[in-house]
């Protein structure tokens, strides 16, 4: 990247903002930006290599900033604004090492490790956001503010018959709209690249996922809604995602040719309905921020798989090595399945109007909202209206750690009347005017919620950030603490059905 930026000045280093420059162990996190040549340019994002054993993005994203730069692909380097960071894990990136991955055809060298140097996979950091990396990413998006962003992996899931799996956003809570939009896009490609011979399909796995020697399938389903992967949580900012996984037991050099070839079709379809790209975001931010004084907003906190369409498949029984490689094929049949790839929301519940977080915790919070791109205002700004405290009913506490966090999952409901607790302070007003208060009436408000709520399934109770007050053992000393979250506004309810916006079904 850096040779080809300096044989054509069009090409240059970018970096966002207020962002690190460097990983926490000194790897420097590189990026370059292609400005398009049009002025109704739509800004995409391309990032790969966020596991670095996964390299495939990394060689087909240079190869397509390099064809750009010799003249090909005119329409998309007219219309598009770029900027790619090849080697997002950049921790994981150079330790490359023959032993990993040997499942996957590799280069002698091998490839990289898939966390960064402190053990974090970048892929499920997006809502904690603990690593540079990812406070990079989140810099990226307030500062470039793409409008599609891409995710490149290599995918070690089910044997099937594509050269390439893919999914759109995900998100859980993010505009129905824009997530059907994203549905469209991809299912246009897939159509397109299969008249080329290369056959693609949504990312997932069989049903069973383990099928044994001559098992039928039941059907085909994606993978998991929380915001926590970077192809998921754009959809909450209203963005446009797309997740490419290139099908491990091809060949390197084809897996980087697939790569390339779907990319370019994603890009050549982004270039040609720009201004739909541009409709439809813009549509999804308004739909968020229109109507507060007429409605209280509601919000899923889980979703059920839904069932989208019927699809061709093929299930490949593999022949192996001792390295698990696969080298041949004993059997392939083809099978019409039901296909589960896009989610139902559940469990709505009302939105309030925004969050106090007690101020004994401003010094870890602030600074993952802020990082986020999300308003926060003292406690004395918040608007005057009935305060709710959250009453908890249940709760699951993980038995193992994942990225060094024991989860914790809460259920429960806002009421009018602050929990009874014997010897737990109360919230006094100068304690509400001392708290950090989140308004949810802005244009970040959907990742708020999904942060702060106690409720969510990947917010910062969730991932420990209030663990020294919810989580206390029985032989602890100490007086109990009071909940550190109150919600401003209309949030009563425990979570129910509620109204479920329209999903549109892939045709």
């Amino acid at each position: 990247m850096a040779a080809l930026s300096s044989r054509d000045p069009a090409l240059v280093p970018y970096q966002p903002k207020l962002a690190p420059t460097a990983t926490e162990a000194g790897k420097p996190l590189l990026a370059w930006r292609l400005r398009a040549t049009s002025k109704d340019a739509v800004r995409v994002y391309l990032n790969a290599n966020i596991h670095a054993g996964e390299v495939e993005g990394k060689e087909a994203a240079q190869v397509i900033m390099r064809e750009f730069l010799q003249g090909l692909h005119p329409a998309a380097r007219q219309h598009l604004d770029l900027v790619i960071c090849p080697a997002y894990n950049a921790d994981g990136t150079d330790a490359l090492d023959p032993a990993i991955r040997k499942y996957q055809p590799n280069p002698e060298s091998g490839v990289g490790r898939r966390e960064n140097a402190r053990g974090l996979d970048l892929n499920r950091d997006l809502m904690k956001a603990q690593a540079a990396n990812t406070k990079w990413f989140l810099a990226m998006l307030q500062d470039f503010d793409p409008a599609v962003v891409f995710d490149l992996h290599t995918t070690n899931g089910s044997y099937h018959g594509f050269h390439l799996t893919y999914a759109p956003s995900l998100a859980l809570g993010a505009d129905p709209a824009l997530l059907a939009f994203n549905r469209q896009l991809l299912n246009e490609v897939r159509d397109g690249l299969k008249t080329q011979g290369l056959p693609t399909y949504d990312y997932g796995n069989f049903r069973p996922e383990n099928l044994k020697p001559g098992e039928t399938p039941k059907g085909w389903e994606t993978f998991d809604y929380r915001p926590r992967y970077l192809s998921n949580y754009p959809g909450l900012q209203d963005r446009l995602a797309i997740l490419s996984e290139a099908y491990v037991h091809r060949s390197f050099p084809e897996r980087i040719a697939d790569t390339r070839a779907f990319v370019l079709a994603c890009l050549d379809w982004i270039a040609g309905h720009r201004n739909e790209v541009r409709r439809v975001t813009g549509e999804a931010r308004r739909h968020w921020l229109e109507g507060w004084p007429s409605r209280t907003p509601s919000l899923p906190l889980a979703a059920d798989f839904e069932r989208t369409e019927s699809y061709q498949f093929e299930v490949v029984q593999p022949l192996k090595n001792i390295d698990g490689r696969v080298t041949g094929e004993a059997s392939r049949a083809a099978f019409e399945l039901p296909s589960f790839v896009t989610w139902a929301p559940a469990e709505f519940v009302p939105v309030p109007k925004g969050y106090l977080i007690d101020a004994a915790y401003a010094f870890k919070v602030r600074p993952v909202l802020e990082a986020h791109g999300i308003q926060v205002l003292n406690g004395s700004a918040r608007p005057k209206a009935p305060l709710s405290f959250f009453h908890e009913a249940d709760r699951n506490l993980a038995s193992q750690a994942f990225q060094g966090i024991f989860g914790l999952t809460l259920k429960g409901a806002w009421t009018p009347a602050e929990l009874p607790r014997p010897m737990a302070p109360h919230w006094t007003p100068e304690d509400l005017d001392r708290a950090l208060y989140v308004p949810l009436e802005q244009p970040l408000g959907r990742v708020a919620f999904y942060l702060l709520d106690p409720r969510s399934p990947d917010g910062l109770v969730f991932w420990g950030f209030f663990h020294e007050c919810l989580v206390r053992s029985d032989g602890a000393w100490g007086e109990p603490l009071r909940f550190p979250l109150v919600a401003v506004g209309a949030a009563s309810g425990a979570a129910g059905p509620g109204p479920r916006p329209p999903a549109k079904k892939a045709e």
